[in-house]
């Protein structure tokens, strides 16, 4: 905390200091002052966190600073320093609102007592406050566009400086991902909650998932130390930061939105420390680096789903690029080799452009028959089969439908339910041949074949009797 030492005698001033060192050592920043006017001077530079005030000063005494200082600083608690012959004036000081006082000379248990009693009130009016602050900032992220500009900026907060930090993380696997950014919002929570020079905080998650962290700041360097600090304990993840400072809740929220907007550009930018959204929106060539980015994005998009009809032709629009002025000179080849490399488990070593697109279409057409369905929902086929059964269910169709290939889709099909897909067709027609017949006793074996799908009545017949033991006019 900082503590303001108000006394016109330095020798006052220096044994509480080191009374209040003694009792909490390391733990507090000091400021002195060696009259009423002093102290106000002090108290608009910094606000205390705790005030100590003599009565008896020239200039101002500690009754009029104290009543100056209120005014200027309402979250400080003041104890004012008095001596016997001055307990009037100090009953008065309980009047103006000081949170207590001290008669000279001080006791150290009764400082010890006082100043803990001051700092657990304030640790509770901070998590008060920072839960009220939380509240109002994610209702202005996400009812910007129902409150309005104005509304937003009537949050009782004020102007001053508060600094956006928008964190990404682009981990393969949404559990690691998950497990992650909780890792990294309760480090940031209980460094936020700890530190002096932060005034409110608010660490929460956007509506599209993202890490933020919305501050009202003394000092940003120790804060950005932090989670800079915290994102390189992680270099095998791909953690980008994006920051920047605004003087109102409305500007604050607005910032968001021009993060989201540039956010791509952490494929071919090093955003892996704290980077300025001020200077990242000055970049030369930035339209040419956005388009760039999100035609890498729609390109991995589409190779993890097996969209093999789009990588093509993003593939082809990546060779137009080409003749783009500098276009592969203007990306970041080393955090654009990173990014795909995770998301696409390929090194890659291109040197130019063309090499670059050759690379790329070689990792995503191994990808679309190696890696794409790795966590697909193998009963979204089951159902496909399900309903569908009396038509053609054959491997080659229904593979071309999901966009596989016809070998990788029959490898999926047996490691996910240990069965194979034949197999499984066959159980599904069977099961049905026989509820129709149940249903239907005198209908006939050509009618019941071609319900389930079958165009030879010969093949339909021997696969029932495979199965079920009997013929079908015999079941």
């Amino acid at each position: 905390m900082f503590i303001l030492i108000a006394d016109d005698e330095k020798m006052i001033r220096l044994s509480l200091q080191s009374m209040l060192e003694e009792l909490y050592p390391n733990e507090h920043m000091y400021i002195h002052a060696s009259n009423g006017a002093a102290a106000i001077t002090q108290v608009k530079k910094l606000p205390p966190d705790i005030g100590f005030l003599d009565i008896r000063m020239p200039l101002m005494n500690g009754l009029e600073a104290l009543e100056s200082c209120r005014a200027i600083a309402p979250s400080t608690k003041w104890i004012i320093l008095s001596g016997y012959a001055d307990f009037e004036y100090a009953q008065k000081a309980i009047t103006l609102s000081a949170y207590s006082y001290l008669l000279k000379p001080v006791d150290l248990t009764t400082l010890k007592t006082l100043v803990d009693e001051i700092t657990l009130l304030k640790q509770q009016e901070t998590a008060h406050n920072n839960k009220l602050f939380t509240l109002d900032i994610i209702r202005s992220f996400t009812m910007s566009d129902q409150l309005g500009s104005d509304e937003v900026s009537l949050l009782p907060y004020g102007s001053g400086q508060y600094i956006l930090y928008q964190i990404y993380i682009d981990k393969q696997g949404k559990e690691n991902q998950h497990q992650l950014k909780q890792a990294l919002f309760h480090s940031i929570e209980r460094f936020c909650h700890g530190n002096s020079s932060i005034i409110h905080h608010a660490v929460f998650f956007n509506t599209n998932g993202e890490l933020c962290v919305v501050c009202s700041v003394k000092d940003i360097s120790h804060l950005s130390f932090f989670i800079n600090s915290q994102a390189r304990q992680h270099p095998s993840d791909l953690i980008s930061i994006f920051m920047g400072a605004a003087s109102s809740l409305t500007d604050i929220y607005l910032l968001s939105q021009t993060i989201s907007s540039l956010s791509e550009l952490r494929l071919i930018y090093d955003c892996r420390s704290a980077s300025d959204i001020q200077i990242l929106s000055k970049i030369s060539f930035l339209e040419e680096r956005l388009y760039f980015c999100g035609n890498i994005n729609s390109f991995i998009q589409n190779t993890l789903i097996g969209n093999k009809e789009t990588v093509r032709q993003l593939a082809a629009s990546f060779e137009q690029d080409i003749k783009m002025a500098g276009i592969f000179s203007i990306i970041n080849h080393k955090m654009l080799y990173l990014y795909l490399q995770d998301i696409l488990s390929h090194t890659f070593h291109s040197v130019t452009f063309n090499e670059f697109v050759k690379e790329l279409y070689s990792a995503a057409s191994d990808l679309t028959h190696t890696e794409p369905f790795r966590n697909f929902d193998i009963t979204v086929i089951k159902d496909f089969v399900h309903q569908n059964y009396s038509k053609d269910v054959s491997i080659a169709n229904v593979s071309e439908y999901f966009n596989l290939s016809p070998t990788y889709f029959s490898k999926l099909f047996h490691e996910k339910t240990g069965q194979k897909y034949i197999d499984f067709v066959t159980e599904v027609r069977m099961e049905s041949a026989k509820k129709i017949i149940r249903n239907n006793p005198e209908i006939s074996v050509k009618k019941t074949a071609e319900a389930v799908g079958y165009t030879s009545v010969r093949h339909f017949s021997k696969t029932f009797q495979r199965y079920t033991g009997v013929l079908p006019s015999n079941y």
